[in-house]
């Protein structure tokens, strides 16, 4: 049975607007990113969803909040079926974005500085989509706190989640699974999964969808960062 997994991204955070490294540390969305999430759950009406995820950041927590209720509302004001039940819930801290160590916090400036120390020259947005178990791996063999992540470990908790909540959703007799994680979760996620489409945006906006299938086992990509439902 094939399993239709809708990746968001977490609506605009504080440190989003100040320009912060926010890995696993967090910050509360914004007006901004409050009203995007529900217009998230509004373009979300239509699909039939036998679970909903979200990482146990706070940030990704209220988007889904948010989004589920504008969902609801939206449902109701169209006379879709009601859902006995609502959407079964659950946080996974598998779905958490990258762990940055010391970076953490600290102005993007720094982490730019910490790429050009790591490859000698100031790379693109599309060169570092494109080189991610690099940098993962150089901010791990230097993190003073030994807290971040190499690439094979963040690979490796995003392939047993997928695996987990596919199952899951099989039991459950299938229907669509929403997530809301992170932007470099969801770059991770095209990087392993449809390479070549990497930078296809270069950039993963707050709120945008991204769709990828199960099925059996073998993953799929479909669309990347759709912001369409924002308006």
């Amino acid at each position: 049975m094939a399993v239709r997994f809708l990746f968001a991204r977490h609506g605009e955070t504080l440190f989003n607007v100040m320009g912060k490294v926010q890995g696993w540390c967090d910050t509360p969305l914004t007006g901004n990113g409050l009203y995007a999430a529900y217009r998230l759950g509004q373009g979300l009406a239509d699909a039939e969803f036998s679970w909903a995820y979200s990482s146990d950041s706070g940030r990704a927590h209220e988007t889904l909040n948010v989004a589920l209720e504008a969902r609801a509302n939206e449902r109701r004001l169209r006379e879709l079926p009601d859902e006995d039940c609502g959407v079964p819930v659950s946080e996974d801290w598998r779905l958490r974005e990258w762990c940055y160590g010391w970076l953490e916090g600290e102005r993007a400036e720094r982490m730019r500085q910490a790429l050009i120390e790591c490859f000698g020259r100031e790379l693109s947005r599309p060169e570092q989509n494109e080189r991610l178990p690099e940098i993962a791996d150089y901010f791990a063999r230097v993190d003073p706190t030994g807290r971040a992540e190499d690439f094979a470990a963040i690979e490796g908790r995003l392939r047993s989640f997928i695996a987990d909540a596919a199952a899951r959703a099989e039991e459950a007799g299938g229907g669509d699974v929403l997530v809301v994680t992170h932007s470099f979760v969801v770059r991770t996620l095209v990087y392993l999964f449809d390479r070549d489409r990497v930078n296809d945006p270069p950039k993963i906006e707050n709120a945008s969808l991204t769709e990828l299938t199960w099925d059996d086992g073998a993953i799929t990509i479909g669309r990347i960062a759709d912001t369409s439902h924002l308006g």
